[in-house]
This record gives C-alpha cells, sequence and structure tokens, in this order.
C-alpha cells in the first residue's frame, strides 16, 4: 500500500481523471454537495422505421437531489491511489467546491471525458453528456444491425381425396373367469395333505380285507391267513390288556406335533407314526413373528415465542463501496454511544452505515435530531 500512495496530496485533476471509468461498473455516481450522474439501463429494441435492431444502451442524466456522500468515489480514489479515505474525500470536496464556484460565476464547468455542466435561468444545473462518452456508453460499442422484415407465401396443398375405408369386424371378448387368489391357511394344507395320505390306504386295506384268498394279494403270502382258528385255552394277563391299549392308540397329527412343540421352518414328518422322519410329508410352517412393543411418543414441548418487531427506519450516517470503510465508521460510532448497524444494498452495491434501527417514524425522527445535535449533521432518515 505505501508503494502505491502519492507522494503528493490529491487533487481535483485526480478526481476528475477517476470519473469516466467509474460508469462501467457503476450506474450511480454522485459528487456530495452538488448531484448524481445516474444511468438508466435501456434493453435491445427494434426500430420499426429504420429496419434495424438497435443494441442495448445506457441513457446518462444528472440529478442535483442526489447530494448524499455514498463513498463511491472516495472508495474508487483510495483503491486507485492508495490514499486513507480523509484524504479521497478532501479531494473530492475539493472538486465539488471549484464546480460550484464556475457555475456560480454562470460559466459552464467542463468533465473531461464525460460532458459539461452548466446553470439554466432557472437557477437548475443542467448536464451535456460528451459525443464521444455518450456514444460509447449509450451502445456498449456495438453497432445497430439492419434486419428487414420477411414476406413469404405459403401455397396451400391440394386436397387429396380420402378413401372410404369398410369398417372391420371387432372380434368378441370373451371374458374369462378369474382365479381365486385366496391365501390357504397352513393348518388348512396341512388337513389336505393328511386326507391325500390317508384316503388310498383306508381304500387299499378295505380292498386287501374283501380279497383274503389266493396269492394275488400281499395277505396271501401269509400262511396262517386261511389257517383255522384254534380256540385259546388260557386267560390272557391284565398287562396284556394295557399293552393291546398302548399298541392300537392313534398316532399323534402333524397339526398336533407342531402346536405342541412349537415347530417352525422345514419339517419332515411320517403322518403313519406320527413323528419327525426324514423322507416324509416336507411341510414349511411358517415363522411367527413377534408383535411389536407398542412406544409411548415422547412428549413435545412447545414455546410460545415472542412477537418479532419489524425494522422499518434506519438513521443513516454513511455510505460505501468498501466494506472496510463502512465498518470503521461503525466502530467510531460504538464509541460515541450509537448503536450502529451495516446494511448491504444490492441495487447500488453499497454498505450503509446506520446509527439506530427503529420500528415507528416518530422514535427515529427523535433519534434523528439527536444524532444531528450530537455533531453527525448529515445523518438522514431511511425508510425501508
Amino acid at each position: 500500500m505505501d508503494s502505491l500512495r502519492h507522494a503528493a496530496p490529491l487533487t481535483p485533476a485526480d478526481v476528475l481523471q477517476a470519473l469516466p471509468g467509474m460508469f462501467w461498473d457503476h450506474d450511480c455516481v454522485m459528487l456530495p454537495g452538488l448531484g448524481g450522474f445516474v444511468c438508466n439501463p435501456r434493453s435491445a429494441w427494434y426500430d420499426e422505421a429504420q429496419q434495424q435492431i438497435v443494441p442495448p444502451s445506457r441513457d446518462v442524466l444528472f440529478n442535483p437531489r442526489l447530494t448524499t456522500n455514498d463513498g463511491l468515489v472516495a472508495g474508487e480514489l483510495m483503491a486507485k491511489h492508495g490514499v486513507a479515505y480523509p484524504e479521497a474525500l478532501r479531494a473530492v470536496d475539493a472538486l465539488v467546491d471549484a464546480l460550484k464556484a464556475q457555475l456560480d460565476e454562470g460559466a459552464t464547468a467542463e468533465l473531461p471525458g464525460l460532458g459539461r455542466l452548466y446553470q439554466e435561468d432557472d437557477a437548475q444545473l443542467r448536464f451535456v453528456a460528451d459525443a464521444e462518452f455518450e456514444r460509447v456508453l449509450g451502445s456498449f460499442g456495438h453497432a445497430s444491425i439492419a434486419l428487414s422484415p420477411l414476406e413469404s407465401v405459403i401455397a396451400a396443398a391440394p386436397a387429396t381425396p380420402v378413401a372410404a375405408v369398410e369398417p372391420q369386424p371387432q372380434p368378441k371378448v370373451v371374458s374369462l373367469p378369474k382365479r381365486d387368489e385366496t391365501v390357504v391357511p397352513w393348518r388348512t394344507q396341512l388337513a389336505r395333505a393328511a386326507a391325500a395320505v390317508a384316503i388310498p390306504l383306508t381304500l387299499g386295506g378295505a380292498w386287501l380285507l374283501s380279497h383274503p384268498a389266493g396269492s394275488d394279494t400281499m395277505l396271501g403270502s401269509n400262511p396262517l391267513w386261511n389257517a383255522v382258528p384254534v380256540a385259546a385255552t388260557y386267560a390272557p394277563a391284565a398287562h396284556a390288556v394295557l399293552e393291546l391299549e398302548e399298541a392300537t392308540s392313534p398316532a399323534e397329527g402333524l397339526a398336533e406335533f407342531v402346536e405342541r412343540t412349537g415347530w417352525e421352518g422345514l419339517l419332515e414328518f411320517d403322518v403313519e407314526a406320527g413323528v419327525p422322519k426324514a423322507g416324509g410329508l416336507r411341510v414349511m410352517v411358517p415363522v411367527s413373528e413377534p408383535a411389536p412393543v407398542p412406544v409411548a411418543p415422547e412428549p413435545v414441548e412447545t414455546t410460545a415465542e415472542a412477537p418479532v418487531q419489524q425494522i422499518k427506519f434506519l438513521i443513516v450516517g454513511g455510505a460505501f463501496s468498501v466494506e472496510a470503510n463502512a465498518k470503521n465508521l461503525a466502530a467510531s460510532l460504538e464509541l460515541e454511544g450509537f448503536e450502529s448497524s451495516l446494511h448491504f444494498q444490492d441495487h447500488n452495491q453499497l454498505t450503509v452505515v446506520a446509527l439506530g434501527s427503529f420500528v415507528t417514524e416518530g422514535e427515529a425522527r427523535e433519534a434523528l435530531a439527536d444524532a444531528r445535535a450530537r455533531g453527525h449533521e448529515k445523518a438522514w432518515l431511511k425508510r425501508l
């Protein structure tokens, strides 16, 4: 920064030299106490009279009411020459005083590279832009494009006759009965499987009993099947009756076995013996899922939020294009006892330093009077 610093103080000529280049990056450049140069953008448009496309442009106007110090020109001088803000502001004020002196004498104030300022009989300031500056800034260096309207005639194609199409017979659609996709419980499936095994066994046993003789049956190979019965000459013991009863007790069914043992998964079961056995009837017993444990929802604590009051007014002490300068001013205001705050504006890329924020206009105007009484005469009220 020290290598960029001027050996001599800045002069109004340095400020005039920096002004033309600022219009390429900013739409509003203000000279505090004199007025502001405003660039109004204009989109590209078609000139029907000249039959050409006019490129986008910007019209430069002068507004004598924009006298607030936004710090933009001083910030440009600080960045270009490496000087402090007070020195840059003094150079801007010196240029404004020189221009006012020329205008008060009735002379025209020349702004090299921009144009000239003059005062009318009604004491209003007028600005005439330099021809080259207006041409370059007005069209961004682009020329108009000639574009003549095109007239084309589209011949109507002759209508082609369409041959009549005989209606084709539509096939008859026969709706088939829908398949019953009802899910059968596994207990019913077990009962059906047991019946499928028991019915052939019952029929086969009845047929064998009805044909005891001959060698065509399995019982025909038994030599005692056709023997004459011999009456017993002894009385059976008491325990024999118990063994007979135990031997003739029915085998346990598949459903009773699963319910008694709590079996889950694949099971090979011997239906005749009533016990699990490899090679027996294969049945997949579904695995029962544990019932979910209900979880009580946690109570939600709700706290009433206090209503937030919206800020509608600001007491502005300055506006800067360099954020560091805005922070320096805010820090000095804090030392003076003000509740300063920074607010960035998108439309002009400036950081506004506020001495205070208020909800009502009455409070804001009282604070504005207090700020001016404490030495901040250029402070002003901004409505959000």
